[in-house]
């Protein structure tokens, strides 16, 4: 099987948008190609992750996320399963004060060439961009205005996330980062050309997703799926690592963080998929996901958004055991 692929360029006519609901109806997963980010400019971006996990260690070690209030910076996680450093990084603001999320604005921690922070910067802003206009037109895909997902006027959280992920000693690759679904409305991948994002199907089938040059790999978010009572998919997602190194740059697009999502009522006919069969939290096919039932009550993107990273409750089906 291969991802279904839109091309952002060409518009899209009813057809297209049909192609497009059913696509984050059943898979909830697909590939795009968009003018603000050609094959070549997926390239560079890919070389600006190389270069800076090929900084020394101690000027990486400078941006430790630890010495962040924000969440922004870089990170290692090394354990028997997962070995990687990554830098997170997002909208350069300013705290507003007030509800606890308020902390999630901030400064990102830079590294000290001022050229590799503008082309970062740029990169954030095309990917924006292009993330705005997928999630338009799934809202068009829906039969509903092109805004009903994010309002002109909303300033949208954005987590941008630089992922090296380390070569296995060995020659077999093995599981990596579990499966789990993204907190977001959607998120938008460049990799290289390693391999190893793997997403399942409702009926629990793994499948590969390999880097095809110049698209950018779609994933709906635990967010659409909200907000649209799971008649569009998050999509669970996994990666397994290999004796290669690989770089993973996930873009997540957020509501804002005063935004309160409302479930749609009605609007498409037909059952929405199924989620893929679970085990148990921390079995093999046990999907991480910040709702661990099937949510109805509007929420507000804030709230729980800091529950994941100001309170550490990532999954609340793990969490409650």
């Amino acid at each position: 099987m291969t991802l279904p692929e839109f091309d952002f360029g060409e518009g899209f006519n009813g057809g297209q948008l049909t192609r497009l609901r059913e696509a984050a109806h059943w898979f909830g997963s697909f590939r795009i190609r968009h003018p603000l980010l050609p094959a070549v400019r997926c390239g560079e971006a890919v070389e600006l992750a190389r270069a800076f996990f090929k900084l020394p260690k101690e000027e990486k070690q400078r941006l430790a996320i630890d010495g962040s209030p924000h969440f922004r910076g870089f990170s290692v996680m090394e354990n028997e399963r997962d070995w990687r450093e990554q830098l997170h990084l997002g909208r350069e603001e300013v705290s507003r004060g007030g509800p606890p999320y308020e902390q999630l604005r901030g400064p990102n921690l830079w590294p000290q060439d001022n050229g590799w922070k503008q082309r970062m910067l740029e990169l954030i802003s095309d990917l924006e961009s292009a993330a705005k206009d997928v999630l338009r037109t799934l809202a068009l895909s829906l039969d509903m205005p092109d805004s009903r997902f994010l309002h002109e006027s909303e300033t949208s959280y954005l987590v941008f996330k630089l992922i090296h992920y380390q070569p296995l000693s060995g020659t077999e690759p093995r599981l990596g980062v579990a499966p789990h679904v993204d907190f977001s409305w959607i998120t938008l991948l460049l990799q290289d050309d390693t391999g190893g994002l793997e997403f399942s199907t409702a009926e629990g089938s793994w499948l590969t997703v390999p880097e095809v040059p110049g698209t950018l790999v779609i994933n709906l978010g635990e967010i659409m799926e909200f907000a649209t009572r799971g008649y569009y998919r998050a999509t669970p997602h996994r990666v397994v690592n290999s004796v290669r190194s690989r770089i993973s740059m996930p873009f997540f697009l957020n509501p804002a963080l005063d935004s309160r999502i409302d479930p749609i009522d009605s609007f498409m006919s037909g059952e929405p998929p199924q989620r893929m069969a679970e085990g148990e939290p921390g079995t093999s096919t046990h999907v991480h996901r910040v709702f661990s039932e099937v949510r109805r009550d509007p929420v507000v993107y804030g709230d729980e958004e800091w529950k994941r990273k100001g309170l550490g409750i990532y999954c609340q089906a793990c969490f409650a055991r």
